[in-house]
């Protein structure tokens, strides 16, 4: 996604429900619908609205507006804490403290 096509892509919702276990167990990324044309050239983010999934928002995208190919990453790495932990993205029910699977592990 990030590499081997030009301009590249980010995905910007990268979450359990879009990612497909195809036969032979290989994974799939779906719903592209938020996509963004990743930064070309010598640029490192691109600016834009912030969109996506609350759990897996990259904390420096949401204050910064500024995407890059790290916020799918930093989606990516919320899904394995998830599959390390058994916890999901966001507890709810721990509203004051460990409310999100980032939290719990720091």
């Amino acid at each position: 996604m990030h590499d081997g096509i030009q301009p590249s892509i980010i995905h910007r919702d990268i979450k359990p429900s879009n990612i497909l276990i195809g036969e032979d167990f290989e994974s799939k990324v779906s719903d592209f619908g938020l996509v963004k044309s990743g930064p070309t050239g010598d640029q490192t983010h691109v600016s834009t609205q912030i969109k996506g999934t609350a759990g897996y928002l990259d904390p420096a995208y949401c204050s910064s507006c500024h995407l890059s190919h790290f916020s799918d990453v930093y989606s990516f790495g919320v899904i394995l804490l998830q599959l390390v932990s058994a916890r999901p993205a966001v507890d709810a029910s721990r509203r004051n403290s460990n409310y999100h699977v980032i939290d719990w592990v720091s």
